[in-house]
């Protein structure tokens, strides 16, 4: 069967937030913004200077050190009154403020969002008493509620069948493993193979996917409750979000399509809206008699007239979104990357990663009020769940992690902190952006400048990035910190370019404190000029039976060729290119093709060559045609996505996929662990029906003990702000931000602590804590109950980070001439020698350079 491209989907009990996002104190103020206060029609001054142009461009000028006045932030944390996930903030008539909560319901306030109150609603607390899972809440501006949630009638009904098709299922497993047990003899071998056959294609039809029957309920202000039905289509799957209007107009989303319903005051409800092809709204808000919808296919939000029922053009908003939220996103939890929301007569905000910005709806200028490199809007943690206009020129915004943002305007600080500190990085990194924001915010007179060498929009290749990077170092003028990953580490060593970290890092005690052997392992002739701030740990899953010969490279190779013997027509590892195997196996192998001297270690790399061929071979040999296919198309769709394949990506060593393993479309998963949650997959595996002997090991290649570093963090030994960037480095490396992690598993250990702390409402009985699904266009739907890792398995995994003592640094000239002279020795162009040589020939001219 065509396993086709994957989906995942975490259920009720996971519908939190799966990182462990950071928690500040309540009404921390932070120091934020840009400008004065800016619009039209509520006693601003709009300001030309921080305003964009029609064509999206900065119009603003050069602030001077005494320009004055910016927002601040204001930081109440709400995570012991809400629930930080599937969250919404709503403005009422009467000036109140509501917070909708799908688990913990609804708070409010009414003085302009300085203190909350719990606000009960009778039909939410039966709803959650009986477990019903709740997917949408929609509150309107006379705080009536729209509601959409799983019919669980309908879903225990089906339950019920499916537990019955199980047993079945269940009881014939147990007969074929009887009946190959009852002989030794070559004939029942035979049929042994062919019962476990017959139990992989089991496995793939035991799981059906769990149909949902959404239901919608609007509940009025005095408790009326009415029932609504909405005429689905078959392309609309399910209904899926209420809004409601200012004049108190309801409207129902769909799933599958881009139909809008419009819900009448007796419940019945027709057609209203239907979206072009492939657009599907996300977010639906009203200005007066707009209403104004975003989601997936649209440019830009759509303007809809209600009264004369036609749409209205805004092509300066569409080329700013454009332009600067081209790749926004929902968070499939009700977050947005992009939020907008209506101010006041015509005005509509919106607010990102770039800041806040106002525009008049059909103008020319769109003016940004807060900016968004100074304050939450900049973190990559957080998400938005909700914003609003206050009184007195505020504005109140919800984010992801129960944390809730008052925007304060404050005319008496510098409109941009006069200090300044360059932080600069090849690739964009949102462990570094958050760390930013956690820096300014506990730093308020210093303005991080964050430069990205080959930003998005960059047209410059690596290298010519590296050289403008070079002459600014070494003409006295580059950043003061350097995120090292991709650069030529060696060459900036021996230049003496870095500045020894080991003063910053032995000052980090307590829960500041650091894995000592990750820092030893940074150490060159006892210094340490890089330190990762996060870190992979390389492991691989498969049944014991082959686990135990995985002791080393050749050990693999062994274990994959027993694989392909035992499995003759199956995909072993979801690798179908040369140059795929390499690469992922390379990562702990890599230490081990330079000498201490300096020189290449032809050995080690004939080694790694012989072998990683043996894999690629077995893993090819018989594999099924629509397994390559499907690898073919997740290369491509990288490569038009992203402009690299999927094989190259920074995802593909990090992709341990425990529900491939499951479903039977792997038979051995390989890869580097990078946050709790991957690890809780894991250890899962061996929870399925027909993978009890399941297990992971670290993975050991030509080294062992390897640990990937990333997000390296530098010192230029020029900097002349040498002290702000050690502070900045300890940032990056604290509790705090160490927290959440993007990329890898913190080097801290209270972080690394903390990052496997979870809820105990957030578990089942029985330690589940969400479900990991798999699907496809052909009907196949498979389920992984994700358990949370117990106190031994968390010290397992701690004690593998903690002897990790070889580190791997993507080193991309070197890997590439061995992956370009395999892929030739693999096909049979070149000769194990002839290809080893020319591997070896340019590597010395890398190295000369």
């Amino acid at each position: 069967m065509k396993k086709g491209f994957q989906f995942l989907r975490q259920k009720k009990r996971t519908n939190r937030t799966l990182a462990t996002l950071l928690t500040f104190s309540m009404l921390t103020a932070m120091l934020v913004g840009c400008g004065a206060p800016s619009g039209e029609g509520n006693g601003m001054n709009t300001q030309e200077a921080g305003g964009v142009s029609a064509e999206g461009q900065d119009t603003s000028q050069a602030f001077d050190s005494t320009a004055m006045g910016r927002y601040v932030e204001e930081i109440t944390d709400l995570s012991d009154r809400i629930s930080g996930y599937g969250d919404s903030l709503y403005r009422l008539n009467d000036g109140s403020l509501v917070i909708a909560d799908k688990w913990m319901g609804f708070l409010i306030s009414k003085d302009n969002g300085a203190t909350w109150e719990e606000d009960p609603r009778d039909w939410h607390t039966e709803m959650v008493e009986n477990q019903t899972y709740i997917m949408s809440l929609g509150v309107g501006p006379d705080n009536t509620v729209g509601v959409i949630y799983n019919d669980d009638s309908y879903s225990d009904t089906e339950t019920e069948k499916q537990e019955e098709n199980t047993e079945t299922k269940e009881e014939n497993t147990d007969s074929q493993e009887e009946a190959a047990e009852a002989d030794d003899t070559k004939e029942a071998e035979d049929e042994i193979s062919d019962d476990k056959a017959e139990e992989e294609e089991a496995a793939e039809s035991e799981y059906e996917e769990p149909e949902l029957n959404p239901k919608c309920l609007i509940v009025k202000t005095d408790g009326t409750q009415i029932p609504v039905d909405i005429p689905v289509t078959e392309e609309d799957s399910y209904i899926y979000n209420v809004y409601i209007s200012d004049d108190g107009r309801i409207f129902v989303t769909t799933m599958g399509s881009g139909n809008i319903y419009e819900v009448k005051e007796d419940g019945s409800s027709e057609l209203f809206l239907t979206l072009e092809t492939d657009s599907r709204p996300e977010l639906i808000q009203f200005q007066d008699n707009l209403m104004i919808i975003d989601g997936y296919g649209c440019k830009g939000p759509l303007f809809y007239d209600l009264d004369q029922e036609e749409y209205i053009e805004d092509e300066v908003l569409d080329q700013f979104v454009d332009e600067n939220y081209k790749d926004r996103n929902s968070g499939g939890s009700d977050s947005y990357s992009m939020y907008f929301f209506p101010g006041e007569e015509d005005v509509l905000y919106l607010a990102g990663a770039k800041g806040l910005y106002r525009h008049v709806i059909g103008g020319s200028v769109i003016e940004q009020v807060i900016d968004g490199s100074l304050c939450t809007f900049n973190n990559p943690a957080y998400s938005i769940y909700g914003m609003t206009v206050l009184d007195n020129n505020e504005f109140m915004a919800l984010f992801t992690g129960s944390k809730l943002v008052r925007f304060v305007y404050d005319p008496d600080i510098p409109t941009v902190p006069n200090e300044k500190l360059k932080v600069y990085s090849l690739k964009e990194n949102d462990t570094i952006r958050q760390a930013i924001t956690l820096y300014q915010a506990a730093n308020p007179e210093v303005f991080v400048e964050y430069e990205v060498g080959m930003g998005e929009d960059s047209s410059l290749t690596k290298d010519d990035a590296l050289k403008s990077l070079n002459t600014e170092i070494m003409a006295g003028e580059g950043p003061d910190v350097l995120i090292l990953d991709d650069m030529p580490l060696d060459s900036y060593i021996e230049k003496g370019l870095l500045l020894d970290l080991s003063s910053a890092l032995n000052s980090l005690e307590g829960e500041e404190e650091l894995f000592a052997n990750i820092v030893d392992a940074m150490k060159t002739d006892d210094k340490v000029y890089m330190m990762p701030c996060e870190i992979q740990l390389p492991v691989i899953v498969a049944d014991q039976k082959y686990i135990s010969a995985a002791k080393n490279l050749e050990g693999i190779a062994d274990a994959v060729e027993e694989l392909r013997s035992d499995h003759p027509d199956k995909d072993l590892l979801g690798l179908c290119t040369e140059r795929s195997v390499m690469r992922l196996f390379a990562m702990t192998c890599v230490p081990s093709w330079i000498t201490e001297s300096g020189e290449i270690n032809r050995e080690a790399i004939t080694e790694f060559l012989t072998q990683t061929k043996r894999i690629y071979d077995a893993q090819m040999d018989g594999i099924p045609d629509a397994s390559v296919d499907d690898f073919n198309a997740r290369n491509e769709y990288y490569l038009e996505e992203d402009g690299q394949t999927w094989e190259d990506s920074d995802y593909f060593r990090t992709s341990v996929n425990i529900i491939d393993l499951i479903g039977g479309f792997s038979y051995m998963e390989c890869g580097a662990l990078s946050y709790a949650y991957g690890y809780a997959n894991v250890i899962s595996a061996d929870k399925v029906k027909n993978y009890e002997n399941s297990e992971w090991i670290p993975m050991t290649g030509q080294n062992s003990n390897v640990f990937c570093a990333q997000t390296l963090l530098g010192i230029n030994a020029a900097s002349k702000n040498s002290g702000r960037a050690e502070d900045f480095i300890k940032v990056c490396l604290g509790k705090e931000n160490q927290s959440n992690l993007f990329k890898g598993f913190a080097v801290n250990k209270a972080a690394f602590a903390q990052s496997f702390v979870v809820k105990e409402e957030d578990m089942s009985e029985d330690g589940i804590y969400g479900t990991l699904c798999m699907g496809n266009d052909d009907g196949l739907y498979i389920e992984l109950p994700v358990y949370w890792p117990t106190e031994e398995q968390i010290e397992e995994l701690r004690n593998y980070l903690e002897t990790a003592d070889t580190v791997y640094i993507k080193d991309d000239r070197l890997e590439e001439a061995v992956y370009e002279e395999g892929v030739f020795y693999m096909q049979g162009h070149h000769s194990l020698e002839e290809a080893v040589s020319a591997i070896e020939k340019k590597v010395s001219l890398y190295m000369a350079e």
